[in-house]
């Protein structure tokens, strides 16, 4: 874990700049944590980028959850879930000090996601629409597959009606129809989730998003086949996605 003194911040970059000091409000509790919280969020997952900060900036979150109530806790997930996410599509190489803080941070946010969703599903249910969307999302980006989460924060930006797409044949579009009147896309079929396993990516999301109350996430589809237009080959739609993103 860095110092917040230590002249390495000077080197790291955050969209408002200064990310130690929007730590420290964070971590001293000056002033109302959630407000604190949520610049610090935005200042390091602004327009869904990487900033080299959130690497030094997790751990100390981490070591700061056993103070916190699981209320709180939840918003700081939620608040750093696109941010987390992010490091998927700028990847770290193994090795690097930044590296390895990332890592200290996520493996130490993991827990604290864990007992979230797995002993206070009557906190998380309490919260807002908005942060219980964002609690799941970043739920995602700690326990499972970060470029997924990615994926699923940048479709927000459509509301999850259109999305990017394309085809090893050469097709490719930007906003292939996601709603449920597409005729090039079927649902998964997806298991229930008992509230606890956390093995299956597709079937504890889902349940999460569920259990959360959050119906403008169309998980199922997402998860599903899609087919293209253009030669009529059918694969998940992840392939079609990470495909169109792969040629970008």
């Amino acid at each position: 874990m860095v110092d917040l003194n230590d002249s390495v911040w000077r080197g790291l970059d955050s969209a408002g700049g200064n990310a130690a000091e929007a730590l420290r409000r964070v971590l001293e509790g000056g002033g109302a944590f959630r407000e604190n919280m949520a610049i610090l969020g935005e200042n390091l997952s602004h327009q869904l980028t990487w900033y080299s900060a959130t690497a030094c900036v997790l751990p100390h979150l981490a070591a700061l959850c056993p103070r916190l109530s699981p209320a709180d806790r939840m918003f700081l997930i939620a608040q750093m879930g696109p941010a987390a996410a992010a490091e998927a599509e700028w990847p770290l190489s193994p090795g690097t000090d930044v590296y390895r803080e990332f890592y200290e941070g996520i493996n130490g946010l993991r827990p604290v996601v864990k007992d979230l969703i797995q002993n206070h599903m009557d906190v998380l249910t309490a919260a807002s629409e908005a942060d219980r969307a964002m609690f799941a999302l970043g739920a995602l980006a700690f326990l499972g597959n970060r470029r997924r989460a990615y994926a699923l924060w940048h479709l927000s930006g459509y509301c999850w009606e259109e999305g990017p797409a394309a085809c090893s044949c050469g097709w490719e579009c930007e906003l292939f129809d996601l709603t449920a009147d597409s005729e090039y896309l079927e649902a998964a079929d997806i298991a229930p989730w008992d509230g606890k396993s956390l093995k299956d990516e597709a079937v504890w999301l889902n349940g999460l998003l569920s259990r959360l109350g959050v119906e403008e996430i169309p998980l199922p589809r997402l998860y599903g086949t899609a087919a293209c237009p253009e030669c009529g080959k059918r694969e998940p739609y992840w392939t079609m996605f990470d495909c169109y993103w792969k040629a970008e």
